[in-house]
């Protein structure tokens, strides 16, 4: 890798960030944590993502029956950007979650097999594993079969015992490390994983001829570069050195890992933070702008600013359509002790709500279509004007433009309600546990009602403050913004 920029000449390319979010989408879309079960603070496997897609995009969220598929298939929640090949992220029946980031690598002559495989491969995992080591092994039968046919990716899989970072390369390439169980891995939009140990076969699944290849290749040389390291053997250095992922890890790493980075330092793949993590201290990440004494003299001098395009290392962007945070717990029934906390557009204006495995539908009015035509037309999207009026995705995506528009004046009283109602939702789960688990032994299939409608009732709540807000800033763009049945009523088995 290139000498990091200094300092001072990172910060004066910062400004150019507006402008930069022009460019190739590759270069900085996404942003994930993962953190093992020992260093979180209720033994939870945590996995946090924001997704970031430039333009006029949308998401819709499914519950995929098992049968879809035929037999030996999963029933999975599918949180699908229609239209995009690499934006949907998936959580399974067995508690396996699904995200992926951009990360561009250095490769120009792929092997690809019948044009290889895009979107696909992500839907394959979550419709067949029951773990995230088997998501693994799923996708490297298919990345060795078929090649990829993107410049690269790390997708981010974990389950209630573990998570694993796979790092795909544009061909058929590809390394996938276990996070260990005292670590987490934070993912801007360039390859973090440093060192491989193609002989550790318990945390290390790779193409054989890894190394090899880099050498062939020139990318690698023992005798000059020391032991191999994947990020710099196969990233791409304008994406490594590019300030929106560098200021982005900056900032997760200063804020999670109890230590202080400078900026130019060589960033690991994997801290050891000297606390605990929890549910909620990721929440706060994803929602963050750091957006320090810059933005307060912007403020002063123009008496209202927002965040979201003035700064590089801006975890929440202005191009962030949803984010989660995956708390996967073994201690209980997967059914519920696995849930993905959803915050249904830019985290820092939304609410936290709760999707279980175990529930029986999806939300009210969070799809555009029926799901045998989501999946056919899945690389077609509609255009906004062409959703749903009652489309949830509206209301909330209205609600955060609507805050931005005043976000200096506006955002102080909403953080407050923001937090209460995504803290009264935590509580509430966390009151629950072990009545449902007594439950759940009883009759499972009854729980599975009742956590199916303590979801939907978060997030009637979350949409109905959305919609009041909307009512009472404009009242005439809020008529549009009516409750209507759900295209999904009937129960998933």
């Amino acid at each position: 890798m290139k000498m990091r920029m200094k300092i001072s000449h990172l910060l004066m390319v910062c400004f150019l960030v507006v402008a930069a979010n022009a460019m190739a989408q590759d270069g900085f879309e996404c942003f994930s944590v993962m953190a093992g079960q020992n260093i979180t603070t209720d033994g939870s496997v945590l996995l946090a993502h924001n997704e970031d897609d430039y333009g006029d995009v949308y998401f819709d969220i499914y519950l995929v029956p098992a049968k879809y598929y035929g037999k030996n298939h999963c029933k999975y929640f599918w949180l699908e950007m229609p239209g995009m090949h690499f934006s949907d992220s998936y959580m399974n029946e067995y508690g396996v979650v699904i995200a992926s980031d951009a990360c561009a690598s250095r490769e120009d002559k792929p092997s690809l097999t019948n044009g290889g495989i895009t979107w696909e491969l992500r839907n394959t995992m979550a419709s067949q594993a029951h773990t995230a080591r088997e998501a693994v092994e799923i996708a490297a039968r298919l990345i060795d079969e078929k090649g990829y046919n993107s410049s690269g990716r790390t997708y981010c899989i974990a389950d209630p015992n573990e998570a694993w970072m796979l790092s795909v390369v544009y061909g058929k390439h590809y390394v996938a490390k276990r996070i260990p169980n005292d670590a987490i891995a934070i993912i801007p939009n360039y390859y973090t994983i440093t060192d491989v140990d193609l002989n550790d076969v318990e945390n290390v699944i790779a193409s054989p001829d890894l190394i090899s290849y880099a050498e062939e290749r020139g990318w690698y040389d023992q005798a000059q570069d020391g032991d191999f390291n994947f990020r710099k053997s196969y990233g791409n250095d304008d994406n490594l050195n590019h300030p929106v992922n560098v200021m982005r890890m900056w900032c997760a790493l200063n804020k999670l890992s109890g230590q202080t980075y400078a900026v130019e330092d060589e960033f690991p793949w994997i801290i050891h933070p000297k606390k605990r993590i929890s549910v909620e201290n990721l929440m706060d990440l994803l929602g963050t702008h750091q957006q320090g004494e810059a933005m307060k003299e912007k403020e002063e001098a123009e008496g209202s600013w927002h965040p979201h395009y003035e700064g590089s290392n801006s975890i929440c962007a202005g191009h962030t359509r949803y984010g989660f945070v995956a708390q996967l717990q073994s201690g209980y029934p997967v059914d519920f002790g696995c849930v993905m906390w959803l915050a249904p557009y830019r985290p820092c204006t939304q609410t936290f709500i709760p999707l279980f495995c175990g529930m029986l539908s999806a939300p009210e009015n969070m799809q555009s279509r029926d799901l045998k035509d989501a999946r056919r037309l899945h690389f077609e999207s509609l255009a906004m004007n062409d959703l749903p009026s009652s489309h949830a995705y509206l209301s909330f995506k209205a609600y955060s433009d609507m805050v931005e528009t005043n976000y200096s004046t506006l955002i102080p009283q909403i953080s407050k309600e923001i937090e209460a109602q995504t803290m009264e939702n935590l509580r509430g789960y966390q009151a629950k546990l072990l009545d449902w688990t007594a439950a759940y032994k009883e009759k499972p299939k009854e729980l599975r009602k009742q956590i199916t409608e303590f979801s939907h009732t978060a997030f009637s709540l979350s949409l109905g403050r959305v919609r009041s807000f909307l009512s009472k800033q404009a009242p005439q763009q809020s008529e549009s913004f009516i409750q209507s049945p759900s295209l999904q009523e009937t129960e998933v088995k």
